[in-house]
């Protein structure tokens, strides 16, 4: 019989339901990331155990996660354990590294002014549906970023 999984993002944290095929009774995973303002789940058709997860607090910014094993574990990929500490070994408000290409452009403000991009936060993820290392982010300031190392590096894509 199939198997059903259904990801979940709240702004309280993120939740992974399965089930089986009849979807009578559901088993339910978390809150993973609990208090954080889960933006996107997504997991990869490639490598069904691999899931990304767009997450973000007012306090520690933009975080991407991924889980390699259905979601019992998660790790920041693109950063060291290390690189995400601070002085006194609190989280940084950063994570990951996404990088523009090239020199960062401007755009015109909603006063009329030019306002260079900013990257804020990351809305979609998408894996790649036949290689479990490319993955796409869809992130404001309107920007595509894609990475072919399973997030180890994010770089924008040319339009």
């Amino acid at each position: 019989m199939s198997k059903v999984r259904v990801l979940v993002g709240t702004r309280k944290g993120a939740f992974i339901l399965t089930s089986d095929g009849k979807r009578e009774k559901w088993d339910v995973s978390g809150p993973h990331f609990a208090g954080w303002e889960m933006y996107h789940l997504k997991g990869s058709p490639a490598e069904p155990n691999r899931i990304y997860a767009s997450q973000t607090s007012g306090w520690f910014g933009q975080i991407i996660q991924r889980s390699d094993d259905g979601g019992k574990t998660w790790n920041t990929p693109g950063s060291s354990p290390e690189d995400l500490k601070g002085p006194e070994g609190m989280p940084k408000g950063e994570s990951n590294k996404f990088v523009y290409d090239g020199e960062v452009g401007k755009h015109m403000w909603y006063d009329g002014t030019q306002h260079p991009w900013e990257f804020k936060r990351v809305w979609h993820l998408e894996p790649s549906l036949t290689d479990p290392d490319t993955a796409y982010a869809g992130v404001e300031d309107a920007a595509i970023f894609k990475t072919t190392d399973s997030l180890g590096s994010i770089k924008s894509v040319e339009m």
